[in-house]
C-alpha cells in the first residue's frame, strides 16, 4: 500500500472515530439531560411536600374568639352564683331553640333534646350549658382543633361562668353539607347561622354582644357530625359587603 492509499485510510478513520465520538459525547449530554430534568423535578416535588407539611403558603383561616377582644366594662355585675331564673323578668322568656333545616322550622326544648336529630342535640346542649354557666359541659361540645385554632389556642371556658340570660335563640342550616370518609368513620360538616338575644349581659359568654338588651350579632358554626355525635369545630364572623 503507497503512502498516498495510507494516508487516504488513516483520514477516513480519524474521520469515523470523530463520528463516533460525536455521537457518543451527544447520547452522554442527552443522559445529562435527562438526570438533570428528573433532579429538578425530585426537587420540585420535595419542595411543594415540606412546604405543604410546614404550612407555608397556605392562607389559614382561625375561628372567631369573642371572649379574647377588648370589649370594654360596660356589663351588668353579676355574681358566679347569681340564679338568673329569680328574675321573673327573664323566666318568662322563651329559652326554645328554633331550629330549621332544609326550609322547614322546628322547635326544640330540653325536654324535646332525645327525640331531636344529632345537630340539633348540639345546639340545645349548647345553649342550655351557656344559659347554666356549665362550661365544663361547653367544652365537650367543640372538638380540639377549635381549641388549637391553627396555632392560636382558644382558651377553654372554666368549669363554671355567671348564668346567661339567653333567649330567642335560632340555628339555621345554610349550604350543602358534605361528607368525607376517614378511618373514625363518615364524617359530615355543615355550617350552621347562629343567633340569640341575652338581657343583662355580664360580659362571661359573648362580651361582644352591642347594649342595650336585645342587640345580636349572628356568627357562623361549622359543625362537624361523626358517629351520631356533632361538635363545633369552627365559629366565623359573617362578612357584610355594601
Amino acid at each position: 500500500m503507497n503512502n498516498k492509499l495510507i494516508k487516504e485510510h488513516d483520514a477516513e478513520q480519524e474521520q469515523i472515530a470523530r463520528a463516533l465520538d460525536a455521537k457518543k459525547r451527544k447520547k452522554l449530554l442527552i443522559k445529562i439531560a435527562v438526570w438533570v430534568g428528573v433532579a429538578l423535578v425530585l426537587v420540585t416535588i420535595l419542595y411543594f411536600v415540606l412546604r405543604s407539611c410546614s404550612g407555608e403558603g397556605e392562607t389559614r383561616s382561625y375561628s372567631y374568639d369573642p371572649l379574647s377582644e377588648d370589649n370594654g366594662e360596660g356589663f351588668v355585675d353579676q355574681p358566679l352564683d347569681f340564679d338568673i331564673f329569680t328574675d321573673e323578668e327573664y323566666a318568662d322568656k322563651d329559652k326554645g331553640v328554633y331550629f330549621y333545616s332544609d326550609n322547614v322550622g322546628y322547635y326544640y326544648t330540653t325536654e324535646d333534646r332525645e327525640d331531636a336529630p344529632y345537630q340539633a342535640r348540639l345546639f340545645i346542649d349548647y345553649f342550655d350549658a351557656a344559659i347554666r354557666g356549665d362550661g365544663k359541659t361547653l367544652n365537650t361540645l367543640f372538638t380540639d382543633d377549635y381549641f388549637k385554632n391553627n396555632g392560636r389556642p382558644i382558651k377553654k371556658y372554666p368549669d363554671r361562668f355567671p348564668m346567661q340570660k339567653i333567649y330567642a335563640a335560632k340555628v339555621e342550616r345554610i349550604g350543602a353539607s358534605t361528607t368525607e370518609n376517614t378511618l373514625e368513620g363518615t364524617m359530615i360538616y355543615e355550617y350552621y347561622r347562629v343567633s340569640f338575644l341575652l338581657k343583662d349581659n355580664n360580659g362571661a359568654f359573648r362580651p361582644d354582644l352591642p347594649e342595650p338588651d336585645g342587640g345580636t350579632i349572628p356568627l357562623i358554626f361549622d359543625v362537624m357530625t361523626v358517629k351520631g355525635v356533632s361538635k363545633i369545630n369552627r365559629i366565623t364572623q359573617i362578612v357584610y359587603t355594601k
